[in-house]
């Protein structure tokens, strides 16, 4: 069972990052710096560069934030 929650959370750090690289090729593409958009959407640049960096995990809320503020659907997990 240990095993099995292990390989678990190393597949959630995996889809973490893969969001966060997302989000910050996104931002880059519509020319937002970390810091207009953290502005645009009232959170810290800080929890920006966490997010993008995969060191914060963020709820659905910001997810459908981040697609409203950059206009992109994100998809992470492609099966």
């Amino acid at each position: 069972m240990k095993a099995e929650i292990s390989e678990t959370e190393e597949q959630i750090k995996d889809y973490r990052a893969k969001l966060g690289d997302k989000i910050r090729i996104v931002r880059e593409k519509k020319g937002y710096s970390q810091e207009q958009l953290a502005e645009k959407m009232n959170i810290n640049r800080s929890t920006i560069s966490k997010i993008e960096n995969g060191k914060f995990g963020i709820t659905v809320d910001y997810l459908a934030r981040f697609s409203i503020f950059l206009d992109y659907e994100f998809k992470v997990i492609e099966k």
